[in-house]
């Protein structure tokens, strides 16, 4: 018997690629899930584009935009919703037919409470980079800190009980709360893992945002259809499998190294500051739970 999902897709200003992060979603292999598209402050554009995908399983919600990321518009969600597991999707990125399906047998097979999948990258102006340097470095120390902070919402999936151990999303943070939630349940007694199998397409906002308006069609329509092709599906997956990486690669991979740091740096600094200023999710929304609970 099949454990059912709720699909937690919050957007902002994204009318030109949620149409395609929702239809990935909708493409799913497994197929007993709840999408749940939570508009965080969202024209009535963004709403159109989700409305016309007619599908029985898709909600949507229309919120007045949240502080940062909108956590607290998710969390809200979360707690309407009843179904065992949990998983998160974006608004630009794309899920691989099977994402799903993998991660809920690997929750069942292995009894885990949360897994992670791997990502690979669809860079400016548009290039697929299977190896990037978060996924493919085997540093010592430099390498698991990475990969752990570059895991985001889109590739985990996880049990609903989760939320009553380490708390809900932080809705003190303006951003990174993926892997501030990530973290926690790996630093946590529960048990997590992550699965060094590609299952997301990912384009970062912070380097594609501003090409949109200048382009015919998001990257997303390509790649999309893209991802039906299953020979498409196990080369992406071929090449970005464990192994030795040429010296082109490892220039490339310094290099971004280089601007996620220049770029992201600022940013990190005030998630640490926001975190220990206003405490863990676990401090903020646990305690909420236990009261409703007792209520």
């Amino acid at each position: 018997m099949s454990a059912a999902v709720d699909v937690i897709l919050p957007t902002h200003r994204r009318p030109h690629t949620i149409a395609h992060s929702v239809a990935a979603v909708l493409r799913q292999t497994y197929g007993d899930f709840t999408l749940h598209v939570v508009g965080d402050g969202c024209d009535e554009r963004t709403e159109a584009a989700v409305r016309a995908l007619s599908d029985p399983r898709l909600r949507w919600y229309r919120f007045p935009k949240a502080r940062g990321f909108g956590y607290a518009n998710r969390n809200r969600v979360l707690r309407e919703t009843t179904a065992p597991l949990i998983a998160y999707a974006n608004d630009d990125d794309l899920w691989f037919p099977d994402h799903l399906e993998r991660a809920v047998g690997e929750l069942t097979e292995r009894r885990l409470d949360l897994v992670a999948l791997r990502s690979v990258h669809v860079d400016v102006p548009d290039r697929l980079d299977p190896h990037f340097f978060a996924f493919d470095w085997r540093l010592p120390l430099l390498g698991p800190f990475l990969r752990n902070w570059f895991i985001g919402a889109g590739t985990m999936v996880h049990r609903r009980e989760l939320f009553a151990r380490i708390g809900y999303w932080n809705e003190h943070l303006i951003r990174f709360g993926d892997r501030d939630f990530y973290n926690r349940t790996r630093r946590s007694s529960q048990t997590s893992a992550y699965l060094d199998c590609v299952s997301v397409l990912r384009f970062y906002a912070l380097h594609w945002d501003a090409h949109y308006d200048g382009l015919n069609a998001p990257p997303q329509q390509r790649y999309l259809a893209a991802l039906a092709d299953p020979a498409w599906r196990a080369q992406v997956r071929a090449a970005a499998a464990p192994g030795r990486r040429d010296s082109a690669v490892r220039r490339r991979q310094w290099a971004d190294f280089a601007r996620f740091a220049l770029c992201s740096g600022p940013k990190f600094a005030r998630f640490w500051y926001e975190r220990t200023a206003h405490g863990t999710g676990r401090d903020i929304a646990g305690h909420r739970l236990s009261h409703e609970r007792r209520a």
